[in-house]
């Protein structure tokens, strides 16, 4: 189900054509601080509007053992009437699914949600901008939650689900214009 959706993110972001089209490679840097290795590409859909796409992944997170990965599409749309400058609003939506261990308690599941963003791009050179974005989502998870520590022969299972809102999308990126 993920793969179909990224394809077609995709191949709508390849498939659109804009005069002097703009495509941008990003990484966030929030998320490299917390040890989650992620990779986003954005290209231009016309002069006020933008498609981003980012991925991210972790394994055993400061010593605590997670494994988890992502998708984010997000559509934008630049105040400023020009594509990657300045202030934009974002809508988008979040995929993740995780296996982490804390606290002896192991959750494994997954998280689907919307959410609107806000930032700001701030060039640096005629390539190079860095982007200041924060925003908030509503979240459905669903996981499945065992103790470490449980005695029984076979380990209980506690199957949580329900609805949260959650930061979506903080962070500050570094953003490469390629074209």
């Amino acid at each position: 189900m993920m793969k179909k959706i990224i394809v077609a993110i995709l191949l709508i972001a390849v498939g659109t054509t804009v005069k002097a089209q703009m495509l941008a490679v990003k990484t966030n840097a929030l998320m490299d601080v917390a040890l989650v290795p992620n990779l986003g590409f954005e290209v231009a859909t016309g002069s006020r509007t933008s498609i981003c796409a980012n991925g991210f992944a972790s394994w055993n997170i400061y010593g605590m053992k997670a494994k988890t990965y992502g998708f984010i599409p997000e559509f934008r749309y630049w105040l400023s009437g020009n594509t990657f400058s300045k202030l934009f609003l974002g809508a988008g939506a979040m995929l993740a699914h995780y296996d982490l261990t804390a606290s002896k308690t192991n959750y494994v599941g997954s998280t689907y949600g919307v959410g609107l963003n806000m930032g700001y791009d701030y060039w640096l050179s005629k390539r190079i901008s860095v982007e200041f974005h924060a925003g908030v989502g509503v979240f459905y998870y669903h996981h499945a939650r065992t103790r470490e520590d449980d005695i029984l022969p076979e380990v209980p299972k506690y199957n949580d689900r329900g609805w949260t809102v959650l930061p979506y999308q903080l962070g500050i990126s570094f953003v490469y214009i390629i074209k």
